[in-house]
């Protein structure tokens, strides 16, 4: 009797993943962002203890990012760089041409509206207290003074990891590689922030 040869972690994972591209992203979106908002939180506890308010309070952050991660930033990776990458591919057969305009678009249409629903997601995280009326003048008054500072570094960011993505990653797993460096990136940047405070 010939034994059922074993499959890795990786090959299931890639098998799912071109069954069911947009699922897997957005799962993949959201546990990243949890982990990586539990994981920056892990670093307060040195801090002391703490009361139910705060433990909730956090619980609800983590559900949060989990949200922002799944529903909006994998998606938003899905869609986009799909188009971007397929649209390119049909009209640009030169190489360079083609990664120039991919850089461009990111820079110009993926960046902007990832920033901006991230300055949101950020605000209704640190602001949030049951009043919508006030909740909304806190992410105004955040895009205002946040936004252009973000966009700038994540241009930075952006370039790098699009830079990197058209080298070396499938353009099917260019979302899931930006999940991944961003939740790398905003966990560090998030345990900085705290361990400041």
């Amino acid at each position: 009797m010939s034994k059922v040869p074993r499959r890795s972690i990786i090959s299931i994972y890639n098998g799912l993943l071109a069954k069911y591209p947009l699922l897997v992203k957005s799962i993949t979106g959201a546990v990243l962002s949890s982990v990586g908002e539990l994981i920056s939180q892990w670093t307060t506890i040195l801090y002391g203890n703490e009361s139910d308010t705060i433990k909730r309070e956090r619980l609800l952050k983590v559900l949060v990012m989990f949200c922002y991660g799944g529903l909006i930033n994998a998606p938003i990776n899905h869609f986009m760089y799909g188009r971007i990458t397929a649209i390119t591919g049909r009209y640009f057969k030169s190489a360079r041409a083609r990664s120039l305009v991919q850089l461009l678009a990111a820079l110009s249409i993926v960046s902007p509206i990832q920033v901006l629903l991230l300055v949101a997601v950020l605000t209704i995280n640190t602001h949030f207290d049951g009043d919508v009326n006030r909740l909304w003048n806190h992410i105004k008054h955040s895009v205002k003074s946040k936004y252009v500072k973000i966009l700038t570094s994540s241009c930075v960011t952006t370039t790098v990891l699009v830079s990197f993505a058209q080298r070396y990653i499938e353009p099917e797993k260019w979302s899931v590689f930006f999940s991944f460096a961003y939740a790398i990136l905003g966990t560090g940047q998030n345990i900085y922030l705290k361990l400041k405070k």
